[in-house]
């Protein structure tokens, strides 16, 4: 006759069972997911950036191939675009700045058309040499920066590097160091994380939509030539394995003090902006001794593609070299004086 202490070990050792069996069929059902995401990631990668009809020029650095876009005769400006950005960032600013300066627009290491390496570093600090190195192999001495987003906290990062080159500095929503510290806390999370993720997010147009209509204000901004501009960089092949190094490279980097920026600055942000709210732009600016706060009025995170008119506006006004600075505009008075 079956004991209680027999029933009781029993029970436990099916129990222990079922939960082997539960166990190893999670455990295929995991490696079955790991394999289809693999391949479903190598099938969304399906161009290679020099092969893609880029809209510029390459530069060789330290083995890898940056794009960038090479227009206008004058002082120089180069432009940094933000995170999952590009060249195609500043499609409205170039051709307007262009002509009255020379302007640079760079590819990121990692975006756009440039190359997706796996040895180099992804760092802000090491993005922030490549826009030196670029500017070393185009003959550019000195530069007024203008950056976007995480392109904000690069361009602060070689201005306080390197200030002998930085001739002025434009920041346009930029990351500031709460978004720094958020990156390094979460970034190699992110890295393991991503080509599990992706099939299920960035490879879907929905979930690339609800992303990039949470950037802007109105929506009627996401058509197609949007669509296309910003989506296309993410099929270059490497991206995703990129995007997961960058992620962890993010915790190489060190915080940076806007108090000990001395060249002219002017802040533009977006009034609407859902991903680094406006109090985070006026409280950088008021942090950078010798900074202008300019509110755009009906934008979100992506001020230069939604009102490129004033935007460009008040970079021209910005970049007057070597003149008294003029009068800034009615709607930047009125934004300023809400400081």
């Amino acid at each position: 006759m079956e004991t209680a202490e027999n029933a009781a070990a029993g029970t436990i050792l099916g129990k222990v069972g079922r939960l082997a069996v539960l166990a190893a069929a999670g455990g295929a059902a995991a490696g079955a997911y790991g394999a289809y995401a693999n391949y479903a990631n190598r099938r969304f990668e399906n161009l290679d950036p020099q092969s893609a009809d880029a809209p510029g020029s390459f530069l060789d650095i330290d083995g890898d191939q940056i794009h960038y876009v090479d227009a206008g005769r004058g002082p120089a400006v180069v432009l940094i675009h933000g995170w999952n950005g590009s060249t195609f960032s500043y499609r409205y600013v170039i051709s307007e700045l262009a002509r009255q300066y020379r302007v640079v627009a760079i590819d990121l290491r990692g975006y756009g058309y440039s190359s997706r390496s796996l040895t180099a570093e992804y760092s802000g600090a090491a993005q922030a040499r490549l826009v030196a190195q670029v500017m070393d192999r185009l003959a550019i001495e000195t530069a007024t920066l203008v950056g976007h987003s995480m392109g904000g906290g690069i361009a602060m990062r070689l201005a306080l590097a390197e200030p002998q080159r930085v001739q002025r500095l434009v920041l346009v929503d930029s990351v500031t160091e709460n978004e720094v510290r958020s990156a390094i806390r979460h970034g190699r999370l992110l890295r393991r994380a991503l080509p599990l993720l992706a099939p299920l997010t960035m490879h879907r147009q929905r979930f690339r939509d609800r992303a990039l209509r949470s950037a802007v204000h109105d929506p009627a901004y996401v058509t197609e030539e949007t669509r296309e501009g910003y989506y296309r960089p993410f099929h270059m092949r490497g991206h995703l394995a990129s995007m997961a190094k960058q992620y962890a490279d993010w915790g190489k980097d060190d915080l940076w003090s806007p108090e000990r920026i001395t060249q002219e600055t002017l802040v533009l942000w977006g009034e609407h902006d859902r991903w680094i709210s406006v109090e985070s732009g006026r409280v950088l600016a008021e942090q950078i001794p010798n900074a202008r706060f300019v509110l755009v009025r009906s934008a979100g995170h992506l001020p230069l593609g939604e009102q490129p008119e004033f935007c460009n506006r008040e970079l021209l006004r910005f970049l007057d070299a070597g003149a008294e600075p003029e009068p800034a505009s009615p709607e930047a008075e009125q934004a300023h004086s809400q400081l």
